[in-house]
């Protein structure tokens, strides 16, 4: 049998009487319609060309990738109450404070 947590509080989550949210989040750098990250066309790249040198680049060093775009992706299991909180501020920015005005 399975064992889940919730990855905020690490109270254990008994999936028998329990609800275990997963929380799924996607880092990617945007592409702006037909143009490519370095503002060319996409018709403009020689795709080929790139790979090859990618590929060429990943042969002579195995201890890391030639690059990093920035994209990752996350998985989080929560419990109900961490999952309550994490809808009303996704960000887990502070909340900023409310001003209260006079009628003038």
């Amino acid at each position: 049998m399975l064992h889940y947590s919730c990855d905020v509080c690490k109270r254990p989550i008994d999936t028998d009487h329990d609800i275990r949210h997963v929380v799924k989040i996607e880092v990617f750098p945007a592409v702006d319609d037909a143009t490519g990250i370095g503002g060319g066309t996409t018709e403009e790249a020689d795709h080929l060309e790139e790979m090859h040198d990618i590929l060429e680049r990943i042969g002579e060093s195995d201890d890391e990738l030639p690059f990093d775009d920035g994209t990752r992706s996350m998985r989080f299991d929560l419990c109900d109450s961490c999952r309550q909180r994490f809808v009303k501020n996704p960000l887990g920015g502070k909340p900023g404070k409310h001003l209260d005005f006079s009628n003038n």
